[in-house]
Formats: C-alpha cells, structure tokens, sequence
C-alpha cells in the first residue's frame, strides 16, 4: 500500500528517501495518508488509550475484571517504569516526527503543485498540534520537537505548557490559511469527513483556546463552526457516530479487518452472554437525567443474573461490511458546549443557557430553568459534558483537571472528585502522568513531574 512507503532518516528497501517524497504529488500524498493510518492502527484493541486510560483514570469507567495494564490508571497508581505511559509518550512523538518532516519537506517545495502543497502542509500542522494537545494534557511540560534533527531532539528538555499551547495556536493558524471548508479524498480516503479541513482546524483552536482561558476567542470560533452551515446535530443520536454522522467535523477511518473502532472492539463482547470488561462508572449514572435520550449511548447487559452498564456510543464489536461506523474525533455537540462555557465566563448566561439547551433538546430533555448565576450554569456546563462526552477521548479527565472546585477553595474540579471517589490513592500529583523513566535516561534534560521522583 501506498501509504505504508514512510519517510525515513535511512533508506531501507521497503521505503522511500526524504528527497524522492517531496519532489512528488502522488508520495508526498502518500507521506501524508500514512500519518493518518498510523494513527488509526493505535486505536485498536490494546491502544485506543485516548479514551480507555483517561476515561479509566478518571471517574467515566471501572473494570469487572483485573487487568494489570489497567489497574494503575483505575486507581490513580501509576509508575514511572509503567509501559504503557511509555507507549503512549514514544507513538506520539514518532507521529510528531512525521509531521515535521512532512512541514519541512513541502515548506518552499515547487515540485508540488501548489494546491496539493498547501492542502497536504495545513493538514500535517494540524496533526502536529492535535498531538502535543494529548501531551500537554497528560504530562505537562513536555519537549517541544519542531525538527527532525535527532541530535537536537534527543537532548530537548521540557519547554512550559503555555509555551507548547502558543506552538499549538501557531501551527493552526497557519493550517486554517492553508485550508479550506471542503474535505479532501484520496482512493485510500474516498469519501466522509476523514481528512482535515479548515473548520476542523477551527474547532480544535475553539477548545485550545477555551482551556487557555480565552473566553472571546473560544466563543468566537466555536462560532464560525456552529455558523458554517456544513455540520447538524443528529436528531437521532444513533446516528451520531456512524460513518456518515451530520456532526461529525473529523473522523478516523477504520483501517483493520477485525474492527470499525476501538472502542466498539473493547467496549462490546462479541457475545452477549459474556460480560463486558469496561462498564460506566456509578457516579457517571448518577449524572443522567430520568429521560435523557444518551441513555442509548449506555449498553445493559444482565450475566449470570448480573446486570452491566458499558458504553456503547458505537455498536459494532467487529468490523462491517461496509464500514458504518467510524472513530469520532471531533463533532458539533462539543462547539456548543464550548461557546456555552466561554459565554458563561463572560457573564453571557442567557446566551450559554441556550447552547445548553439545544445540546438537551437533542437528549429530548427540556429545557433549563431560569439560571440567575454564573456558578448555576458552570455547573449545567459540566452536567452535560458528563453526560454527552463520557468514554470520549479522555474529555471528562481534562476538564475535572482545569475546571476549579465548586467550594472555591483553591483546588481543581478534579481534587474535590477523585478524592471523594478514590480517598485511598488519590494525590493532587496524579492529575500528571509521569514522564517515562526511560526517556529520561535517554534524554538527561528531563525532569520528573511531582509524586513521581
């Protein structure tokens, strides 16, 4: 396959040199794609850790079983030796690197044509940023790598997350330039919202810009999405995570012949009669309102006279013919409770009490009763990101983490939670992963985060 021809410092026989990459459409497109199949081969089964391991460190799930791989993220645990910290911290920066090459390759290249040239750089800008985006919000300060240059990288210490974040905007600035509204297909993409387009760009600097504080510019941009007129809530919210979702701003294609997604693959058993590994949370439950339609977005399954409760957002344990569900990155739901957030930080209650309203509407829920306080419609903010994002691409984890605590007592949301739900292990320090003990003895700059050492 075309997209499996990645670039390379050396130049082994199954793959094709930097120079020779970029001096072509077809392999710089292919350079390209092969960024966003490797990205979809780690949410299979035993990687879809953008939502397993922060939806388990977190309050979202629990397990029915022991599983050594899991049992430090449930319990908020975690070593610096833990491998799969490792796993995520190193594919993470091998995507980082790709994208690097790929902004330096195309960067002045003129044996491009233009407009592919410009479609395939937004793209890898983008990419770069939604990367250091999963970083900085699992490990804090991390090296901030723009180059390709290992002898540089491999010395690179920690750079501040505000730092990062300014990279982040950056490098979207300049994709949402590049870019354009319409969604780019290839034969290896041939239809569907699988490839970034500018709205996309926009929707991701609508949430950066949220969890810096920038209330107007979160607004704003939430905005241009909502206001595009390319994407609708599904009234039918079975609807929302198939292939073809109206509200679906970008998703990743399935590219495995045993599952359509990862979540589906771990969340489902592939029978019915054998208990499901993950199941929703108590407090999650809690949280659902009688008559919230997102109830379906909840699978029960009763075993052996026990009754289960797992995510079931996507329906498919296995793959289908033809694919009918792809994996939601970024849809519409979140830009309305986006601008519902941000236009509460302004004092515009009545505006972020309608956002709410249409995102509960959608749950066939009625609408919000008369809100007089800043403090009533943050918490009617979080009561429906709970409810709408739960098991998704660790959403829950990152907000607890920069919300503050309803007592205003100076901790985070996510002090008062996980200590009222895990007395036992919880350490403010955990809101951090750790930084890889490995990498650290590869890399003598980097220091460990607080609670690790």
């Amino acid at each position: 396959m075309s997209c499996n021809k990645l670039l390379d410092a050396g130049s082994p026989s199954n793959k094709v040199i930097t120079s020779q990459v970029y001096a072509s459409d077809s392999l710089a497109q292919a350079a390209l794609i092969g960024i966003y199949f490797k990205f979809m081969e780690n949410f299979g089964p035993n990687n879809g850790w953008t939502t397993r391991f922060p939806s388990l460190t977190a309050d979202d799930l629990n397990r029915t079983s022991v599983l050594d791989q899991d049992t430090p993220f449930l319990t908020n645990t975690l070593a610096s030796d833990n491998t799969t910290v490792l796993q995520i911290w190193n594919t993470t920066y091998a995507y980082i690197y790709q994208c690097n090459d790929l902004i330096t390759g195309l960067t002045g290249n003129h044996s491009i044509t233009p407009a592919l040239r410009d479609q395939l750089q937004g793209e890898a800008y983008f990419l770069r940023a939604f990367n250091y985006f999963y970083l900085v919000n699992l490990y804090g300060d991390v090296p901030l790598v723009l180059t390709t240059d290992y002898t540089k990288s491999a010395t690179t210490p920690r750079t501040p997350v505000d730092d990062v974040y300014d990279q982040m905007i950056n490098d979207l600035n300049k994709a949402q330039d590049l870019l354009t509204n319409t969604y780019a297909t290839t034969p290896d993409f041939p239809s569907a919202r699988v490839r970034v387009n500018r709205q996309a760009v926009k929707a991701l600097l609508a949430r950066i810009y949220l969890y810096r504080e920038q209330w107007a510019e979160a607004a704003a941009a939430s905005t241009e999405v909502i206001s595009s007129g390319i994407y609708q809530l599904e009234s039918d919210l079975q609807q929302t995570f198939k292939y073809n979702s109206r509200e679906a701003i970008l998703q990743f294609m399935p590219v495995s012949n045993a599952y359509n997604t990862a979540e589906g693959s771990f969340f489902i058993p592939v029978l019915s009669t054998i208990r499901p590994a993950f199941v929703v949370s108590d407090t999650l439950l809690k949280y659902m309102e009688a008559g919230d339609l997102r109830q379906a977005w909840i699978r029960t399954a009763t075993v052996s006279g026990k009754q289960y409760k797992s995510p079931y957002k996507y329906k498919q344990n296995t793959a289908t013919t033809p694919r009918d569900e792809y994996n939601m990155v970024l849809r519409l739901a979140e830009q309305y409770c986006i601008r519902a957030e941000a236009r509460a930080r302004l004092d515009q209650l009545p505006d972020a009490v309608s956002d709410l309203n249409t995102i509960r509407k959608r749950a066939g829920l009625s609408d919000l009763p008369t809100i007089s306080t800043q403090n009533q419609v943050l918490a009617a903010v979080e009561q429906e990101c709970r409810t709408e994002f739960f098991a998704e691409w660790g959403h829950r984890w990152f907000d607890l983490k920069r919300w503050p605590a309803r007592a205003n007592d100076g901790r985070k949301r996510i002090d008062e939670v996980m200590s009222a739900l895990r007395p036992d292990t919880w350490n403010s320090t955990d809101a951090l992963w750790p930084i890889p003990a490995f990498e650290r003895t590869r890399n003598r700059t980097l220091s460990q985060n607080p609670g690790y050492d």
